[in-house]
């Protein structure tokens, strides 16, 4: 199976209302890096939130993430 098959295999069973998001990721894939806006403040400090959650051990396995997701 090549990759494209895969990720389109993947795409397949991604629930209706999440479709979303994979389409706003997979549009940011598609952009030039030149044309990335600066991150505000507000999504630093979240990336800064985020890095520190991972410090303290507040993480998920894979598993566990998509249970919570229903996945």
């Amino acid at each position: 199976m090549t990759v494209r098959e895969e990720v389109q295999r993947l795409l397949d069973e991604i629930p209706e209302q999440q479709l979303g998001a994979v389409r706003e990721f997979i549009e940011d894939l598609r952009s030039p890096a030149e044309d990335d806006e600066p991150l505000s403040a507000e999504t630093l400090a979240a990336i800064r939130e985020g890095l520190a959650d991972i410090e303290r051990g507040n993480t998920l396995t894979v598993q566990q993430y998509r249970r919570t997701r229903g996945l």
